[in-house]
């Protein structure tokens, strides 16, 4: 008698614990409604070990305490909805392709954060965030044509000006903030290429010991 209630203890345990489960599904798409495979799927900022399958579907479970379903793409970037226990999720990258500087190289890290200042999530890569040269920095004539195409998440024109991408300025100021070795300055005409040992690129919180001058990101290099 004891034994068939332990055994029925038992059932309804794990029946109780089936049920407190969710369970989704859904699928990730481009603005062409093509299918989105290899995205990643993050619960919160923890990643599921579950990816899109090559017709961009994905089904999950998950414990009950999930606030946000983050779908990470290395095509396309990250997007992000509030989880309200919905049985079914689609999502859609309205947005072109990434650069292949912005994208997570091989060897990278990819780290899901939340931003207190955003109330958003965002994608840290240990190995996307700064720029170190190498020996064939001397085929660079200048700081700008260095740092063109090969710092994720920055843009270089033609006439040399530089704009942090994913920045909002209060002071509407697109200028990022310059420190070449710890010190504060207005240009970086003078930096010759061969004399950079690293660029490094710093925005939201990480500049915000800059105060309102690095509003707009700060570009922080370092020389030989």
């Amino acid at each position: 008698m004891k034994i068939s209630r332990v055994v029925l203890f038992m059932m309804f345990f794990f029946i109780g614990i089936g049920y407190s489960q969710n369970k989704l599904s859904g699928s990730v798409v481009n603005s062409n409604n093509k299918p989105v495979a290899n995205a990643k799927i993050y619960l919160d900022s923890i990643y599921s070990n579950v990816e899109t399958d090559r017709k961009g579907n994905f089904e999950l479970s998950f414990p009950q305490n999930v606030a946000t379903i983050n779908v990470y793409s290395n095509e396309y970037g990250l997007l992000s909805n509030k989880f309200s226990n919905e049985k079914v999720m689609n999502f859609m990258f309205l947005n072109s392709p990434l650069p292949s500087g912005e994208r997570i190289q091989k060897g990278g890290v990819l780290k899901m954060v939340y931003s207190k200042q955003t109330n958003e999530y965002k994608v840290n890569n240990n190995k996307g965030s700064g720029l170190e040269t190498d020996r064939n920095s001397g085929v660079y004539n200048t700081i700008y044509d260095l740092i063109r195409g090969r710092l994720p998440g920055v843009s270089v024109s033609r006439d040399n000006k530089i704009t942090i991408r994913g920045v909002s300025s209060l002071r509407n100021i697109s200028d990022p903030l310059f420190v070449v070795d710890g010190v504060i300055v207005s240009s970086i005409d003078f930096i010759s290429p061969n004399n950079v040992k690293k660029v490094s690129v710093l925005k939201g919180a990480e500049a915000s010991i800059y105060g309102s001058q690095g509003s707009s990101g700060v570009i922080v290099i370092k020389t030989k």
